[in-house]
This record gives structure tokens, sequence and C-alpha cells, in this order.
């Protein structure tokens, strides 16, 4: 029996090398692709979580953007009525002096100054913040990654002060001043009396526009960080330097620029929308007679006062002439649209007023603007990744 088992085995040996060998490589291969298994599903579990929790964290962050920007934009549009006031021009003006036209001219210089400044200033600060939270929200987010302590409490504090040169020394300052000195190249030659339209108005902040952003030097949208940072880092921390620098490199990236160059054209859009409530609001008052000579000639209403005369005699509003007169053939004086442009821009930042003001309006949209939040975005993937 022993000798015939020897001998079935000699004859088959090959048969059983080979069916060991593809039965073992059959079970090893099995154990290898479920070993191989656990292991993707391991890591696709672990990038799972990882994309959760950089999700919470970038909304957190975002959170926390927001609300520095409106706190810091109440600061921000303080500081702008500070440096482009009318209460003193007004106060003259009401004690009818005998160079009242000078005044109003003044008033027209400082009233378009004061809501081309908002314009840029808003934007300027929002995408600055939503720059530099973000970029430290990425910063600590690689520290909780890698267990670091590298942005301590002191460094976060040093690195959001930064942007109170914007506020506080001499980046409004300085920015208005800029646009003052563009206001009076546009405006300064058009007569209290020229007659302008809604159409008019877009064409006249277009060419302010153009004019604010000719300069290569001190162009506010190619050259943020010119009026947002100082002009080297305050403080000596190899760390800080550098993220000074990837923060100067950031706002004068092509993203940057681009982003800010569409909000300021929102903002004047935004402004002409204010300005044509106003007018809305004064064709409210027109008398039945006015309202009827009006649709008889189908010619542009013509508010044709002189500056700082008194409001025509009217009767009581008609509800109806909103409905009745297009907006968009509205003709108004210059003088009479200084109070106007004067008055949308008179309150700082009241998120609790209704109707908004003009300054509220304008950091509302641009912090909720979805190339804004994009910008954020790209920036906390860039630094929470790296």
């Amino acid at each position: 029996m022993l000798s015939r088992l020897q001998d079935f085995l000699s004859r088959h040996r090959r048969k059983f090398i080979v069916t060991g060998v593809l039965v073992g490589g059959t079970i090893y291969a099995a154990r290898y692709a479920q070993r191989r298994f656990v292991e993707y599903q391991e890591k696709q579990a672990r990038e799972f979580f990882e994309r959760t929790r950089r999700m919470h964290h970038f909304e957190s962050t975002e959170k926390t953007c927001n609300q520095v920007i409106l706190g810091m934009g109440e600061e921000m549009c303080q500081a702008v009525l500070k440096e482009c006031s009318t209460d003193e021009l007004l106060e003259q003006l009401r004690q009818n002096p005998k160079n009242k036209l000078e005044l109003w001219e003044d008033m027209k210089i400082v009233s378009f100054t004061r809501l081309a400044t908002f314009v840029y200033a808003s934007s300027m600060l929002v995408i600055a913040l939503r720059v530099q939270l973000n970029l430290l929200g990425g910063y600590i987010y690689r520290d909780i990654m890698t267990e670091q302590k590298q942005i301590s409490d002191e460094l976060k504090q040093q690195y959001l002060s930064l942007i109170r040169h914007f506020i506080t020394e001499s980046g409004i300052r300085d920015l208005a001043r800029y646009i003052r000195t563009q206001v009076i190249a546009v405006v300064k030659s058009m007569p209290l009396s020229q007659q302008l339209s809604l159409n008019d108005m877009e064409q006249l902040f277009w060419s302010l526009q153009m004019s604010i952003n000719a300069d290569p030097r001190r162009d506010p949208n190619s050259r943020m960080s010119k009026y947002l940072l100082p002009s080297q880092n305050p403080n000596h921390s190899p760390l800080l330097q550098q993220m000074f620098n990837e923060t100067l490199d950031l706002l004068e990236s092509e993203d940057a620029i681009g982003v800010c160059s569409h909000n300021i054209s929102r903002g004047f859009v935004l402004a002409c929308d204010a300005i044509a409530e106003s007018m809305g609001e004064t064709l409210q008052h027109l008398s039945p007679a006015e309202l009827k000579k009006q649709q008889e000639n189908q010619q542009p209403l013509k508010f044709n006062q002189a500056s700082g005369s008194s409001t025509p005699n009217m009767t009581s509003p008609t509800p109806e002439n909103n409905n009745l007169l297009n907006i968009n053939t509205v003709q108004m004086a210059l003088a009479k649209l200084i109070p106007i442009i004067s008055g949308i821009t008179s309150r700082g930042f009241d998120s609790a007023a209704r109707p908004q003001n003009l300054p509220t309006q304008l950091l509302t949209f641009f912090v909720v603007a979805e190339k804004t939040k994009t910008l954020g975005a790209n920036v906390y993937e860039t630094f929470s990744s790296a």
C-alpha cells in the first residue's frame, strides 16, 4: 500500500506542485486584494473625514471673516465720513453767504469724492480681509493637521492688525485725497445748471472710474496694497514676514485685481440705483398740471432750479406719478443732484436701518458677492493644503 502511494505521488508530483502553487497563489492574491481593498477603504474614509473637517473649518473661517468685515466696515465708514465731511459746508450754506456758488462747487467735489471713496474703500476692505482671514485660516488648519503650534495668538493679532493701516493711519486718507484729484479733473468743469439723466450719471461714474484707474502708481484697483497695508512689516518675526509677503502677492494678483474691478463697477451701479430711487421720490411730488404737461410734450422732465433755491410750489403727492413717468427720461440740474448724492452717503454702516443707505448696501453686497467668496475659498484651499 505504501509503495503504491509513493508511486502515485511520484507519477503525479508535478500536478500536485502546480495545483499547490495555484491554490496558494489564489489564496495569497485573495488576501492581498482584501488587504488592498481595506487600505483603499481606510484611505477613502480618511480623505472624507479630512475633507469634512476642512470644510467645517473653512465654514467657520467664513463666518468669522464676515463678522470681522462688518465690524471693521463700520469703522471704515466713519473714517471716510470724517475725511470727506460736508458738515462745515452745509453750515455755511445755511447762513446764506455771498460765496454761495463757490460753496456749492465745493459741495459738488466733496459729494462725488465721498461716494467714489465709499465704493473703492468698501471693495478693497472686503477683499483684503477675505485674503487675510483665509490665508490665516489655512495656516491654522495646517497646524491642526500636523499638531504644531506655529500660529500663536500673538502672531494672529499682529497679522490682522496690519489692516489697521488702512482705517486708522494713512490708507483711507491717501485714497480719498487721490480720488478727490480725479473727481476735480472730471466734474470741475460741469456747471451746476447742467441737466443730467440717469444715463448721464452712469457715463459720469464710468469716466470717473477710468480716471481713477488710469495712474499705474496710485490706482487703488491694481495697487490695493499701497493703501491697505504698511509699506513694510513693522515686526521682525520670520513667519509674520512670510505671511506679510504672501498677502502682498495675493492682493496684487490678477484674481484679486479682477474681483476688485468687478466689485467697483457693481458698486457704481448700486450708487445709480440709489440716485434713481431718490429721484423717484421727487417725482411723487409733481403736481397734476406738471404731470399733464409732461405727458403731452413727451419730453424729458427737467428740474431747472438753481443751486440753493427753494423747492418749487407743488401740490400734494400723487402716487400714480411713478407709474406714468419713466425715471430714465427724467433730467435734473446738477445742483439738484448734489444733495441727493451727498444724502445717500451721509451716514455710516447701519445694518438695522431700513431702507439701507448706500455704504451699508455696498459692504453687504461685497461680502456676499460670489467672486469675492470664490477668491477667499481659493486662498484657503492653497494655504490649507500647502
